[in-house]
């Protein structure tokens, strides 16, 4: 099955008991690239996005793509809720080594990028936001690299 590093990190996510993935986007409180808004979109959710990570080797399948995690909550919810399901994310994930992503990807290792989640205030609803940001070692061998 091929995954995106976002959809298996989502899968990851959903596996620690940190959220609910749902690939189809119906359901579930995770999501991948953009944190979506509208009806049906529970304001209490999290969302994935890929950011640039240092150089890939061209030899070996290896790469340290950098994600971060983006959590809101519901407007009536204070800004400490939020903040403790961002920092549940954190300790799960930092430090998280030698293990399989359901993609078929590898994770060598996960480390923080800074030390624990960041405030990003209140999104235009009034929901608290909060992010952390991750760099994943991760092998993924290519035709091209082993």
């Amino acid at each position: 099955m091929t995954m995106t590093v976002s959809e298996e990190v989502a899968h990851l996510l959903d596996g620690l008991g940190l959220g609910d993935y749902r690939p189809d986007s119906v359901g579930g409180d995770i999501y991948t690239g953009t944190m979506p808004d509208g009806d049906g979109i529970p304001d209490e959710c999290a969302a994935i996005a890929l950011y640039a990570g240092g150089a890939g080797d061209a030899g070996l399948g290896f790469d340290t793509p950098r994600v971060q995690l983006r959590f809101r909550g519901a407007p009536n919810v204070g800004a400490p809720s939020v903040e403790q399901r961002a920092q549940r994310a954190y300790d799960a994930m930092v430090g998280l080594r030698s293990r399989p992503l359901p993609g078929g990807t590898w994770l060598s290792l996960c480390t923080p990028v800074q030390s624990g989640p960041v405030y990003l205030g209140k999104d235009q609803r009034e929901r608290h936001e909060y992010v952390i940001n991750l760099e994943l070692m991760l092998c993924r061998p290519t035709a091209q690299r082993d």
